[in-house]
């Protein structure tokens, strides 16, 4: 397979990820997916695009946006550029969580969910793990909808939630973001 066709493919099957029903799944499931992106999309594609403009003249190890659950630290989802047409994503396994004997592992149902949208399912070495395919130019709403779908489905993460973010190229948001409804 050429390597424009294996591109689509892994683009389908991201699209076919995202968009399939969770495995337990409530008749509000998707109202609080949305909800999330209503709170939280803005100020991620915001500092996605500063990430993503400095990449020419920032140092490759600062080309990361980390979010978090503010309740839970140890819930994330990071992102960061390997270049400008591709990214490495890691949800949080809980691998890392303590320098002693490992003691948290996600439930079934959400490491199943994070398998959906792309990760690996194998925690025994670290995270699960990710890459994207950057377009050109890039859709940073889509990496955006990608991070919080993994938060969602994979953390629990709710649009009552606190969220919090690290990335060296975007301490803030340069725009003010306003809740969609």
């Amino acid at each position: 397979m050429d390597g424009h066709r294996l591109a689509l493919g892994r683009a389908l099957a991201l699209a076919a990820a995202f968009f399939a029903p969770t495995v337990v799944r409530g008749e509000d499931e998707l109202a609080t997916l949305h909800a999330l992106f209503a709170r939280y999309h803005c100020e991620i594609v915001d500092r996605l695009e500063q990430i993503y403009r400095a990449i020419d003249t920032a140092d490759p190890q600062n080309w990361f946006l980390i979010v978090s659950l503010a309740a839970k630290p140890n819930d994330y989802v990071q992102c960061a550029f390997d270049s400008r047409t591709r990214m490495f994503c890691e949800a949080a396994s809980g691998f890392y969580d303590s320098a002693g004997p490992r003691s948290r592992w996600l439930p079934p149902d959400a490491v199943a969910a994070l398998g959906r949208l792309g990760f690996s399912t194998d925690d025994s070495n670290g995270n699960f793990q990710a890459w994207l395919d950057v377009a050109t130019p890039p859709d940073l709403g889509a990496i955006a909808d990608f991070m919080l779908k993994a938060l969602h489905d994979g953390f629990g993460a709710r649009a009552g939630d606190v969220l919090e973010f690290s990335a060296p190229l975007a301490p803030g948001a340069t725009r003010k973001c306003l809740p969609v409804s």
